[in-house]
């Protein structure tokens, strides 16, 4: 039976945790943080449930660069990625020995902010979307308009230039496991690490997004 693999239990994971508490009950649950007053908050949650898990008291882009190193047994465990960063982009990082680029112009994506790390985040929205949002595919459930291009094309179809060059725009979707709440399979991220790594050596944006919203960083090439 697949993991799933809940990397970060502070506020966004405890909400993760209860979704699979109340509604996948029969999961296999492996939190990771390296907060260990987090992880004695979700255990405490998850032992009332009676939700099978473990924990791991990790920094969360060394348990997932260990976890690629094992890929071959655990192609179809999940990854709920609830760190307040880009957590593909650092493990891609970490893996290819490349650096994150700053932003020298913003890209041509809707309402953008800028986070910590360089990160820039994108959304359809422009208002805070309900945590029960079931994503659905043709329109916006909130506001009912019928949606022209997902977040997912628009990232596609960026284009974006470092000097002077046109870089390629790569992206890991998430697929939405329950209302607000998403992830992917390990496979997915095997795939794009062996695709910058072997085919893609110059610099490069790089996204983690669903239907309306992402995260996008520029990651440097190795040449």
């Amino acid at each position: 039976m697949e993991r799933i693999h809940v990397i970060g239990c502070g506020k966004f994971g405890q909400r993760a945790l209860e979704f699979f508490a109340s509604e996948m009950p029969d999961s296999n649950l492996v939190l990771i943080d390296s907060e260990a007053v987090h992880l004695d908050v979700a255990q405490t949650l998850l032992e009332k449930s009676g939700v099978k898990f473990s924990t791991s008291n990790r920094d969360a882009v060394a348990y997932i660069v260990d976890l690629l190193a094992e890929a071959e047994s655990c192609r179809d465990d999940w990854i709920i990625p609830t760190v307040p960063f880009h957590l593909a982009c650092a493990v891609l990082a970490e893996v290819s020995g490349r650096q994150l680029l700053q932003w020298q112009c913003k890209p041509l994506l809707p309402n953008l902010f800028t986070g910590e790390r360089d990160e820039l985040y994108s959304s359809l929205a422009d208002f805070i979307c309900s945590p029960s949002c079931p994503q659905p595919r043709r329109y916006c459930f909130y506001t009912k308009v019928k949606r022209q291009v997902s977040l997912l094309q628009h990232l596609a179809g960026l284009e974006y230039w470092v000097a002077g060059r046109s870089v390629p725009s790569i992206i890991l979707p998430s697929t939405q496991i329950g209302p607000g709440l998403g992830g992917f399979p390990l496979r997915r991220l095997v795939r794009i690490v062996d695709f910058v790594q072997n085919r893609c050596s110059g610099t490069l944006l790089f996204s983690t997004a669903c239907r309306c919203h992402g995260v996008t960083n520029i990651l440097a090439g190795c040449e």
